[in-house]
């Protein structure tokens, strides 16, 4: 198992002067070249799962995939939720396996910034996962940028908790239109204020020097996205003009394409070759399964809610729940025992489970007469 701590691992890339690549995946070419590239060039990564960018494709299905493989990789892997809009967002995407999330409040006041974020800060750190902001904005045409003032930064981190902060200092997401005007004295200041690690987002089109540059600024996760991808269109375009060769042909180079570029990117980021120090360093991310077994001499009507889909989804959307099961055990005597399974992100969430007013509220449903036991089993 090669999940490991974001929290762990970013910041031995800070500590190190290297950085970590965020590759945000939305297919299983992309998902595979990236963990390909990583296991080639013994690099940890950070596979990502973005907000916007579920219009596209369902979470459902390709979050199974992206926790299929981190957990069968030989090098130090996190799940990221990018760009999240609030505390709904970050729930979902850790519901789904994600060990890190982002919330992007950037386009709105401060105030609101800051309270958006303490909000998602409170909910995951509870889960034991550590969240990311933004502070200043990072636009898709360079027109609208704000920078980040670093007395602003300041405060933003210390009122919020915030555990990494992207910072606006001249790039812009998608793809660059001319030569981007990094404000390095910024990203200096920034870094020397708060000492913790800082992200890139918006760095497509950068050149090998800017990244070194800027991760020896404090850079510790670089976010890359739209050069990657369109360097997988531009192979499925080549392939289309062949148009009697079908479906699958369409993608023919596309994994070993984007395999080639993320290896390409790892080693300007300087994190090839730190798998084995990573893993030493990070601790494993484990979930946890809690279970609850109602030994009841009799069920009548009144509490039939133990049944209900209601309950089950009313129990599933608690942070950090990823899945509930429950089903009848078989006994020697007439009693009837259910056991509710909770597959949870953490063992953290054990504790804010059972704080939690859903879960109490299910709970004292069966509380009385009926015996309730409860264990809780790590799994990887």
């Amino acid at each position: 198992m090669a999940l490991v701590k974001m929290q762990d691992m970013l910041q031995h890339a800070y500590e190190n002067q290297y950085a970590v690549g965020a590759f945000d995946v939305v297919s299983l070419e992309l998902l595979q070249g990236v963990i390909n590239a990583a296991e080639a060039s013994r690099s940890p990564v950070i596979i990502g799962l973005s907000e916007p960018h579920l219009e596209y494709v369902d979470i459902e299905l390709l979050a199974p995939a992206v926790e299929a493989a981190a957990r069968r990789c030989t090098v130090p892997v996190a799940i990221h939720y990018d760009h999240g809009s609030g505390v709904e967002g970050a729930v979902r995407g850790i519901r789904h396996g994600c060990n890190g999330v982002m919330v992007d409040a950037s386009h709105r006041s401060l105030q609101e910034n800051i309270d958006c974020t303490k909000e998602v800060v409170k909910m995951a750190h509870a889960c034991d996962i550590p969240v990311e902001a933004e502070l200043g904005y990072v636009p898709d045409d360079g027109k609208d940028l704000v920078f980040t003032p670093v007395e602003e930064a300041r405060g933003f981190v210390r009122l919020t908790g915030v555990d990494f902060l992207a910072v606006s200092i001249g790039t812009v997401h998608g793809r660059l239109d001319g030569k981007p005007r990094i404000d390095y004295q910024r990203l200096r200041n920034i870094n020397e204020a708060l000492q913790i690690p800082l992200v890139l987002h918006g760095s497509s089109g950068l050149s090998d020097d800017q990244f070194r540059k800027l991760i020896a600024n404090g850079i510790a996760k670089v976010n890359y996205f739209t050069a990657i991808t369109d360097r997988a269109a531009e192979l499925m375009r080549g392939n289309a003009r062949d148009a009697d060769d079908g479906y699958l042909k369409l993608f023919a180079g596309v994994r070993e394409g984007v395999e080639q570029e993320a290896m390409r990117l790892l080693r300007t980021w300087g994190s090839a070759g730190r798998a084995a120090e990573v893993m030493e360093q990070c601790n494993s991310w484990q979930g946890v399964e809690y279970t609850l077994k109602f030994d009841l001499t009799s069920v009548d009507n009144a509490k039939s809610p133990i049944f209900s889909s209601h309950d089950h989804k009313m129990l599933s959307k608690i942070p950090g729940v990823n899945e509930v099961t429950v089903g009848e055990v078989s006994n020697d005597n007439e009693s009837k025992s259910y056991c509710w399974q909770f597959r949870l992100a953490s063992s953290s969430v054990v504790e804010s489970l059972k704080q939690h007013q859903d879960y109490i509220k299910f709970v004292q449903n069966y509380q009385g007469d009926e015996t309730i036991e409860k264990s809780v089993v790590s799994f990887q």
